[in-house]
């Protein structure tokens, strides 16, 4: 097992795409954080770092369900899934070799991105022409810390269960942005139901309105688990090609 998760590893980390969409999230969570938070703001209020980490979190989050998405997508279009599944004397431990790579991968990069918005928008605060700009004590919700980081997993995780059912580069992005799209358009319809939709649920993660936070998570997870337990019963009964 420690073998596949270098393996993994060293598949997401030695390839450009990897590096490429991460510069492009953090350049954005730099420029949303320093320009439009701290610069552009009002007055901060002391909750200012907990809404601060739900933004962040919500913005990288589709940046790394893409990149899980690649990270399977690739060997399928590219035929390596048959080398991958070829060193492996299972393929579950293939496919929880690849859960926990994004999982990790997730979560470093949501501590960066905390660390670099925190940093853009204690600048954008010093430079603000804005009289009534200062700055103020943040007073953090721990809480917080992991519903931010609950969020990105679950965009990622749910970018490669898409990647194992579609085993398509398109058509697993296509499903990434199409699905929270159907389901805006259901909520008309549906009205206060639409809050058992899981993109709802993980909405309410960060907001915790219609649900508590955690009980929504756990409502999500549920929905994730399913996709997961259908995702791994393809992989080990379809051919890899």
């Amino acid at each position: 097992m420690i073998a596949l998760l270098r393996a993994e590893c060293r598949k997401l980390l030695t390839v450009r795409s990897t590096y490429i969409i991460t510069v492009i999230a953090l350049l954005l969570v730099a420029f949303l954080s320093f320009y439009i938070e701290g610069y552009k703001g009002m007055m901060p209020l002391p909750e200012w770092l907990t809404y601060l980490m739900n933004n962040v979190s919500t913005t990288i989050s589709i940046f790394v369900a893409i990149m899980a998405i690649l990270l399977i997508g690739h060997e399928y279009r590219y035929n390596t899934i048959t080398y991958t599944l070829a060193a492996a004397n299972s393929r579950t431990k293939v496919l929880l070799a690849k859960i926990c790579t994004v999982a990790t991968f997730a979560l470093v990069l949501t501590v960066i991105a905390w660390g670099l918005a925190f940093a853009a928008y204690w600048c954008g605060v010093q430079l603000s022409p804005n009289q009534l700009q200062q700055w103020v004590t943040p007073q953090l919700e721990w809480e917080a810390v992991w519903r931010g980081a609950f969020f990105v997993v679950s965009f990622g995780l749910l970018g490669l269960v898409l990647g194992f059912l579609f085993r398509h580069l398109v058509g697993s992005i296509a499903a990434l942005f199409i699905l929270p799209t159907v389901e805006g358009i259901l909520s008309p319809l549906l009205k206060e139901n639409v809050k058992y939709l899981p993109f709802s649920l993980l909405e309410q993660v960060h907001i915790g309105v219609s649900w508590k936070p955690f009980t929504a998570a756990c409502l999500f997870a549920a929905y994730l688990g399913t996709l997961w337990l259908v995702a791994w019963y393809l992989f080990i009964r379809r051919d890899a090609n």
